[in-house]
């Protein structure tokens, strides 16, 4: 029963400990990797990806264990990716009209727009994993959420004022991953703690669901433990 649930909390795992391990790398020996120039930058990325594709394969299995929780976590996703969706555009229409330059007001949507796509897909995680996890494992989950957070915050003020060299890059069609990230990315880097956060979560529920502390519930939405599971008559 709980097979998807288990594979999609190992392949997330293993994303975050590449993911902190590389931005560890990257914040501890600042110049020494260059970002999507190498598997390490996007392995991680690709796990991410089969990881939520899994929480869908197995999304009877998640919703049994809590089902409003999981529905948030699909909209506060999509937010995040809404979040690529407003940059993107905010850096089309001052390319439409060359005359606007670059106001203020874009250079702040724009900076928030990349912040919450990037907070955004913690707090997803933080979700998928807050409730299948012990208290002192929420505690780590609130951690990684407000180191990310404040990141997040950083990166907006930071790249908000990067936009004028986006739209350079754009227009000239010089489009290269290292090109957008390089201006934030020692700072990003700084993640590694909450990816390392959301690991020990990970791990932790994955245990709890293997174990069988935490098993599907006959009632959609609330999660039962073992010791708590009815016995048949």
């Amino acid at each position: 029963m709980t097979r998807n649930l288990r594979i999609s909390l190992t392949i997330l795992s293993i994303g975050f400990a590449v993911e902190g391990i590389g931005e560890a790398y990257t914040r501890f020996s600042p110049g020494s990797s260059t970002p999507g120039g190498s598997l390490l930058y996007l392995f991680p990325l690709v796990l991410t990806g089969i990881g939520l594709l899994f929480v869908w394969v197995g999304r009877e299995e998640w919703n049994a264990v809590h089902l409003v929780r999981v529905r948030t976590a699909n909209r506060v996703f999509a937010a995040s990716l809404l979040g690529a969706l407003v940059a993107a555009s905010v850096v089309g229409v001052l390319l439409l009209f060359p005359s606007l330059g670059t106001p203020a007001w874009a250079e702040a949507v724009y900076g928030a727009a990349v912040a919450s796509l990037v907070f955004g897909t913690f707090v997803t995680y933080a979700y998928l994993v807050f409730h299948l996890v012990s208290n002192p494992g929420r505690v780590v989950v609130g951690l990684a959420l407000a180191w990310a957070l404040f990141i997040s915050i950083a990166i907006a003020l930071v790249i908000s004022t990067t936009l004028p060299s986006v739209l350079s890059i754009v227009s000239t069609a010089h489009l290269t991953i290292p090109a957008f990230v390089a201006p934030v990315d020692f700072l990003a880097s700084a993640l590694f703690v909450s990816y390392f956060l959301l690991l020990v979560a990970f791990v932790e529920a994955h245990i709890a669901v293997a174990r069988g502390r935490i098993v599907v519930s006959s009632v959609p939405g609330v999660p039962v433990t073992r010791q708590e599971a009815p016995k048949a008559p």
